[in-house]
């Protein structure tokens, strides 16, 4: 005979159980979705939740509220909150400004309003202008970055320090090439020294050993540290075989602005506008007139570089644009605050949310699965933007981070975002019905995977196939 509390305790037990196995077979799709996660057997650190399109109801979820590290999947809160706060059409504008007295400007002064995209083919572009207005020379070219404060490096990028990749680009109200340079390397005459090429070459400091050999493969020692000055000091050993072309390696600038100066000075060489052209960085002279200006693509189409190809440097840019908007400098706490809000406007509750940067990189952020689906049912109820949204998202089996994922889906049915960091693997998106008002929004979230990647993301595709099958 069992004791009362024990028994108490057994039947508790089974009702739990029962309740929590009703859940999962509360439907077809339900219990199939659980199924796929409990044979993974990826472990408590992945999460998963599905909402309807049409009504709003979640459709199941598997701790859906636990926070995790969201990687790039944060670039979906950070497009969201552009596309509602700044619009689809928004543009950010670099202008040159100056006044002409006789060919000469004496104070150029190069001001940029957050641009992700500027290239150096825009500064010609500003570089023509000039020309066009009969500018033969420039005395000083001053570099106005105030539309940002003076943080160069977005929060957490600091937790890889000696990291040169282009990925952790600075940023800068003026940036030019994503905040990012290119080293190339070519080979001279055999046993003679090899050739080093900079856009911006006066930004650099370059100790160059590099020597041309007989053949073998390339081998290129770089290693670059900020000077005092604030140029970028690079040091360069090894050898490269002569009979190439020669080689290239893409990384990042250590202060945006002022690589920013060097290169407008380069490019007005270019065209012709002599003067000392001296690079400082400030807001210059006060009330000078524009000479010379150059817009952005509108945001809609900026945010397929974020939401297809997962750019860091454009999240990052865009949020602080948003911050500016907001109030004068931009930072990006200020513009983290508008992600925030943006999910509050969805009918999500902030009180747990961490947001510390617009792109996901590193360790500071902490979201649900549920913050997600929220959002991202919201967005599509959002018929200004719908469109522009799916749109910037990375289309499964066909394009973006996205195209030999998803191979067996119909085309245009998952647009979503993935998200990847050495113990995180995320997707969350849409899966499209046969009608506008069908289909599911989803959020994946997996967390402590390290050496298992692999699997979670196969994890991730088996539960968006098993949505897209149900739809």
């Amino acid at each position: 005979m069992l004791r009362p509390t024990f028994a108490l305790f057994v039947l508790l037990a089974l009702g739990s159980f029962g309740s929590l196995r009703a859940e999962a077979q509360s439907s077809p799709l339900a219990g199939r979705l659980a199924d796929i996660l409990r044979q993974a057997e990826l472990g408590d650190g992945v999460s998963f939740a599905v909402t309807s399109l049409k009504t709003g109801r979640e459709v199941w979820a598997s701790r859906g509220d636990a926070l995790r590290n969201p990687a790039s999947n944060m670039k979906l809160v950070t497009a969201a909150a552009a596309l509602s706060e700044l619009g689809p059409g928004f543009t950010m504008s670099t202008g040159v400004y100056g006044h002409i007295e006789n060919g000469r400007v004496a104070d150029l002064v190069l001001r940029g309003y957050g641009d992700p995209s500027l290239a150096r083919g825009d500064l010609y572009e500003l570089a023509t202008d000039l020309t066009d207005r009969g500018v033969r020379a420039v005395d000083r070219i001053w570099v106005d970055g105030t539309y940002f404060d003076d943080q160069i490096l977005p929060p957490a990028f600091d937790q890889q320090p000696n990291e040169t990749a282009a990925f952790r680009a600075p940023i800068g109200a003026v940036t030019v090439d994503r905040g990012s340079f290119v080293l190339r390397v070519i080979p001279g005459d055999t046993g003679s020294a090899a050739r080093v090429l900079l856009a911006g070459e006066n930004y650099f400091e370059v100790d160059n050993g590099m020597t041309t050999t007989d053949g073998g493969p390339p081998n290129v020692i770089a290693s670059q540290r900020d000077a005092d000055d604030g140029r970028l000091a690079l040091v360069l050993r090894g050898s490269v075989p002569s009979g190439i072309l020669g080689v290239s390696y893409r990384r990042r600038v250590g202060n945006a602005l002022l690589h920013a100066g060097y290169v407008m000075q380069d490019i007005l060489e270019d065209v012709g506008i002599g003067g000392r052209r001296g690079v400082a960085v400030g807001a210059g002279p006060h009330g000078l007139p524009l000479l010379g200006s150059h817009e952005s693509e509108p945001l809609a189409q900026l945010l397929h570089r974020v939401g297809k190809w997962s750019d860091n440097f454009y999240a990052e840019m865009i949020l602080k644009v948003m911050g500016a908007e907001k109030r004068r400098p931009g930072t990006s706490a200020r513009g983290a605050e508008v992600n925030v809000e943006i999910l509050g406007r969805a009918g999500a509750d902030t009180e747990r949310v961490t947001i510390v940067n617009g792109s996901g990189l590193f360790d500071g952020n902490q979201i649900t699965a549920r913050h997600y689906t929220k959002l991202l049912h919201w967005v599509y109820q959002q018929e200004s933007i719908r469109a522009e949204y799916l749109a910037h998202l990375a289309i499964g089996g066909v394009d973006g981070t996205l195209r030999r994922r998803l191979q067996n889906v119909p085309a245009g049915v998952v647009r979503a975002k993935t998200g990847t960091l050495n113990d995180v693997i995320a997707l969350g998106g849409f899966v499209l019905g046969e009608a506008p008002d069908e289909g599911y929004a989803f959020s994946y979230l997996a967390n402590g995977i390290r050496g298992r990647q692999g699997a979670a993301r196969n994890l991730a595709d088996q539960l968006v196939t098993a949505l897209v099958e149900a739809r």
